[in-house]
């Protein structure tokens, strides 16, 4: 009775026998040894600001007006230069008009940077100079063309970046007569074929030395139109309106950085790296602008010397925002991510989620009684177990970056510190280190 557990023990002893390679050094390695698990949150992290030579901001959909003064970085100031379609004009030559109006509708978009309690100055400016693409079909926050230097108008106002009714902005009345009397005529120079030479567009300038917002404004159908309301004598009914519309495809923004007085002040406005200790050990994004932050661990590699073998169980980075770096009138981005660079700073990848499908969002902690207790949490588990045993060419660094909407159409901006810093980042590893007996 006892003979089939017999046959049953040996079937399982043949098989695990069968099973064994002895050239598996491996497999012995584990079998043979003893292991711990170690926990650090003190791996080194190297923290680099990183800043593109250009950002576009053609044909974004977003007018970027106005300044803002950043307590550590400098002041940043945004004008914007929008051209326009040609209007169809129906009103017979015999029939007499007479000007209205001419006025810029705006419609804020919702964003904004700055103090909202502040007025903002903006000047309206005729465009000398057609905006044409560049070769390569953009413009860019560093381009620029020529205006008139004296204004149109100047319109001084409290912003409401979430109120969703448009601001009218009445321009000059003679130019609202020489276009209404130029498409009246049917004059050739604001026929189908010439009329963006002849009216080639606006520019608006934030004016005067007391701005302390930005705005955004929406460039889309009516959105920065301009109207020029009009009507026919002897008619009932007789207020009509010419819309120009703004030419989504050509618009753009020009975004200047005054570094004066900062610690940036001496390097180059373009192309350049810095690390974090020559910002008083920090690192820096900002939109608008083009700087993004490059994350280095350049002593991963050391943990291989603790043992026979070592895995990484678990890899946790934390990223503190700078107190006073941010504010209600500078917020905290909401979303930051994490993109995978190889030596020449090309992306290869981004740093995914849980599932290994989705581009990992940083998850922002917010600690509203003590700052200091605020971060974005990344889980950069696959990151790290890729990078152990890599050198050279076959390393990677990890680039903390917005997207690309907010940073061609915002000022969004982030400070945060290094293992010296005031609010340190912080890489905590899990690993286990197996060793022979």
């Amino acid at each position: 009775m006892y003979k089939p557990c017999f046959v049953l023990y040996l079937f399982v002893l043949v098989a695990v026998a069968s099973c064994y390679d002895e050239n598996s050094v491996y497999g012995e390695r584990l079998v043979s040894s003893s292991f711990r698990n170690v926990q650090v949150d003190t791996s080194t992290v190297w923290i680099t600001s990183v800043l593109i030579d250009s950002l576009e901001t053609s044909g974004k959909g977003i007018a970027l007006t106005g300044e803002y003064v950043h307590p550590l970085w400098g002041k940043m100031l945004s004008s914007t230069f929008i051209p326009y379609e040609r209007p169809s004009y129906s009103a017979d030559a015999d029939e007499t008009v007479i000007l209205d109006s001419l006025v810029l509708l705006l419609s804020p978009n919702g964003y904004f940077v700055g103090d909202t309690t502040m007025e903002l100055t903006v000047g309206i400016h005729l465009l000398t100079e057609k905006i044409s693409l560049n070769d390569n079909g953009y413009l860019y926050n560093k381009s620029s063309v020529t205006y008139d230097e004296e204004p149109l108008a100047t319109y001084t106002f409290s912003p409401k970046p979430r109120n969703p009714d448009f601001l009218e902005i009445r321009l000059s009345d003679a130019l609202g007569h020489l276009l209404l009397t130029k498409f009246h005529t049917n004059d050739q120079a604001v026929s189908s074929d010439r009329f963006e030479d002849y009216f080639k567009g606006i520019a608006l300038i934030p004016e005067g030395e007391s701005n302390q917002v930005l705005l955004a404004f929406s460039v889309a159908d009516t959105a920065a139109a301009i109207s020029l309301r009009y009507h026919i004598t002897d008619e009932l009914e007789n207020s009509r309106e010419l819309l120009f519309k703004a030419k989504n495809e050509t618009q753009f923004n020009h975004i200047i950085h005054d570094r004066t007085g900062t610690l940036m002040e001496n390097y180059p406005s373009r192309q350049v790296e810095i690390s974090s200790g020559a910002l008083g050990n920090r690192g820096v994004l900002m939109c608008g602008i083009g700087w993004y932050t490059r994350l280095e661990f350049p002593y991963l590699n050391n943990l291989r010397e603790q043992g026979e073998y070592i895995t990484i169980e678990q890899a946790r980075l934390k990223i503190y925002p700078e107190p006073g770096s941010y504010s209600s009138y500078n917020t905290l981005p909401d979303s930051v991510y994490l993109y995978i660079a190889d030596e020449n700073n090309v992306i290869t990848d981004a740093v995914k989620d849980y599932l290994g499908e989705e581009v990992q969002v940083g998850t922002l902690i917010r600690d509203d009684t003590f700052d200091e207790n605020t971060y974005y949490y990344f889980d950069v588990t696959d990151f790290m177990q890729q990078e152990s045993g890599a050198s050279g060419k076959y390393k990677h660094n990890l680039q903390l970056v917005y997207n690309a909407a907010d940073y061609t159409g915002t000022l969004k901006n982030l400070t945060i510190g290094d293992q010296q810093g005031r609010t340190p980042i912080i890489l905590q590893l899990t690993y286990t280190i197996y060793e022979s007996y």
